[in-house]
């Protein structure tokens, strides 16, 4: 379902061409919304439109500044490197001022595979300078220009605060690039704001910021009921509604919830098959649900449950404060910050607020009164 949903997407020709035009693009999804084929197709459409070659990795999986820092320059040479070994070994020369192992592996089709790792940990600062500005140097060379497209970015805030910081190095080194140009994205509402849309933040002002919008329902119950024609299925408007009230338009929920319901060995679906499907769905996640409840203090349990029977929209009238227990806005107000924080819950541009995960709004919903 993920890859047909990008033809959906009213934001695919505006991205292609932010990507194409702007020197450096920062682009925030909520993970809910499934947007990563839309991010994924824009970029490659985008790399051929203006022969500019691009070459992704995701933060997430590194746990570390010099982790993030091996994979980057393995990635950038493995995508850049010829075919032939002295010329791939002619750019590994351009990191001769660097202490580092670099593992050259033969692969199957007669190229390279390349590993690289530090000889002394941590990196210094010259390292870190030297393989962030490895990109500029080999597309420099080989004639090129460069989009370096890193997902996740917000993980960056987890790793140990070095002076001076990734950060700031990495704004120091893109700045002065000519030939590269970076696609920035990431899930964290709030995580990625503090990063990109905070005066205080180096990084500021970096490119043109993008956020990304969920799938619109008229979209997905007009695509939900194409699926269900194509396989001699009928199902009514209201129960296509029900399924994305519950998942909230969520591509990775509704696309589960539709394959059960397509299980189904009835022409018509029914209500009481719908709400089955429902079930196992929750099914699914009771216990995961349960335990990430009891994980937040009294107050934010308080506060996720009178949100969960909310709109989002007035969080700070007398009623959803009397609803909450909170007493207080102030006390509210704290509470949603630290939510926000953990990533929990999320703002979209009319401060309404909603739960990263729609599930398990649906669940305190059923759960609790």
């Amino acid at each position: 379902m993920k890859n047909d949903l990008v033809s959906l997407i009213n934001e695919k020709t505006e991205l292609i061409e932010r990507i194409n035009l702007s020197k450096n693009v920062v682009i925030i999804a909520p993970y809910n919304f499934g947007k990563e084929s839309l991010i994924n197709y824009s970029i490659q459409k985008a790399s051929v439109e203006t022969e500019i070659v691009s070459i992704s990795l995701n933060v997430l999986f590194s746990v570390s500044e010099d982790e993030f820092l091996c994979k980057y320059a393995s990635e950038i040479l493995n995508s850049l490197k010829a075919i032939s070994k002295d010329s791939l070994e002619s750019y590994l020369r351009t990191m001769s001022s660097l202490e580092i192992f670099y593992n050259i592996e033969a692969t199957e089709n007669a190229s390279y595979k390349i590993s690289v790792s530090a000889c002394t940990a941590p990196f210094s600062t010259l390292q870190k300078e030297e393989i962030l500005n490895l990109p500029e140097k080999i597309a420099k060379e080989k004639k090129i220009d460069l989009l370096i497209c890193l997902s996740e970015f917000q993980s960056v805030l987890s790793w140990n605060k070095i002076k001076p910081s990734f950060l700031d190095l990495f704004h120091e080194i893109a700045k002065r690039q000519n030939h590269v140009r970076y696609c920035i994205s990431g899930s964290h509402i709030h995580q990625m704001n503090t990063l990109f849309d905070n005066k205080n933040s180096v990084l500021y002002e970096f490119g043109h910021i993008i956020n990304l919008e969920p799938i619109s329902v008229d979209q997905f119950s007009d695509y939900i009921a194409k699926s269900f024609a194509k396989v001699n299925k009928i199902i009514e408007k209201d129960l296509i509604f029900k399924i994305l009230n519950v998942t909230e338009g969520n591509p990775h929920y509704t696309e589960y919830l539709i394959s059960e319901v397509l299980k189904s060995n009835k022409k018509i679906i029914s209500h009481e098959w719908v709400e089955n499907c429902i079930e196992i769905l929750l099914r699914r996640y009771i216990a995961s649900y349960k335990s990430k409840l009891s994980q937040y203090n009294v107050n934010q349990r308080l506060f996720l449950i009178a949100l969960s029977k909310s709109n989002g929209k007035k969080i700070y009238s007398l009623d959803f404060i009397r609803k909450s227990g909170l007493e207080y806005s102030a006390k509210l107000d704290k509470v949603k910050n630290s939510l926000l924080k953990e990533g929990t819950i999320y703002t979209i541009s009319d401060k309404t607020v909603k739960f990263t995960d729609p599930l398990f709004k649906y669940w305190l919903v059923e759960n609790f009164d």
